[in-house]
């Protein structure tokens, strides 16, 4: 966000706190987030590492005066906004700002779908909604729902490669599914860290897997990374390779991938902003 904010209005002065000494949190190597801090720098983002806010000032009313649209669905996203605000963080710097943006990481989005549990076990964790391998809702009751991406609770970082990979294997599983016969056994897929792959039997409708189901094997989805800085910065992880900023600019598209996106899904239009 801050990378793209200066990107688009490079006269704003931009800074960005981070309590950890390096950003981007997960399984990513230190070079990877160095690279990171050098095209922030490169862009002109004034980063200040290791220090949390622990004091913070603000007016929202311009914000509470003239909701935008759709904040009825993510009322939390508009309330992490902030006008006029005046930060201390833990070292002591203040730093005054026109306009905050508190990224503090997500929580699950229950209300978006009711699902009461079977069992004393809710379906939904503070990570995301709980599936099983299979991505089957890990609740007995539903064994025809599947949750894939972010709303799942399976990895603790939220990718864009693990979301799409998780979305295949749902939808294929969900084919084979509908393609059984009544009281046929069904081999579905697995989802593992490791990537998908064959797992055990599951009986039709049951959502229940078999025994001895072993997780497929695959270069990590946790180890792979495309991070967009910008409109022409990018810096990659790909498993223990790191590609720095000069080679990886090379590979950013303006829509970030959009128009590759829809042609993949057969998508001929989408709805913009007018």
């Amino acid at each position: 966000l801050a990378a793209d904010i200066k990107s688009d209005y490079p006269e704003k002065q931009v800074t960005l706190v981070h309590s950890r000494d390096l950003p981007v949190a997960g399984p990513f190597k230190d070079e990877f987030r160095n690279h990171v801090v050098d095209v922030l720098k490169t862009l002109g983002v004034n980063t200040v590492l290791g220090e949390r806010v622990v004091e913070e000032t603000s007016t929202t009313e311009a914000f509470a005066s003239q909701p935008p649209k759709h904040s009825d669905i993510l009322p939390e996203l508009i309330d992490s906004v902030k006008r006029n605000a005046t930060l201390k963080t833990s070292s002591g710097t203040v730093i005054k700002a026109d306009l905050v943006f508190n990224t503090l990481g997500f929580k699950s989005k229950a209300p978006l779908v009711d699902l009461p549990s079977s069992t004393d076990v809710p379906v939904f964790s503070p990570t995301g909604i709980r599936v099983n391998s299979y991505l089957q809702v890990d609740d007995s009751k539903y064994p025809n729902v599947f949750a894939v991406g972010d709303v799942n609770n399976r990895g603790p970082v939220k990718l864009a490669g693990a979301a799409s990979n998780s979305g295949r294997l749902a939808g294929s599983n969900i084919a084979k599914l509908i393609r059984a016969k009544d009281g046929e056994q069904v081999v579905l897929d697995v989802a593992g860290r490791g990537g998908p792959g064959k797992g055990g039997k599951g009986g039709r409708g049951s959502g229940q897997g078999g025994q001895g189901v072993v997780p497929g094997k695959g270069p990590s989805e946790y180890g792979r990374i495309k991070l967009v800085l910008g409109e022409h910065h990018a810096v990659i992880q790909n498993g223990e390779e790191v590609i720095p900023p000069e080679i990886a600019k090379n590979m950013v598209s303006s829509d970030i991938k959009l128009g590759k996106a829809t042609k993949s899904m057969s998508i001929n239009s989408f709805p913009t902003n007018k």
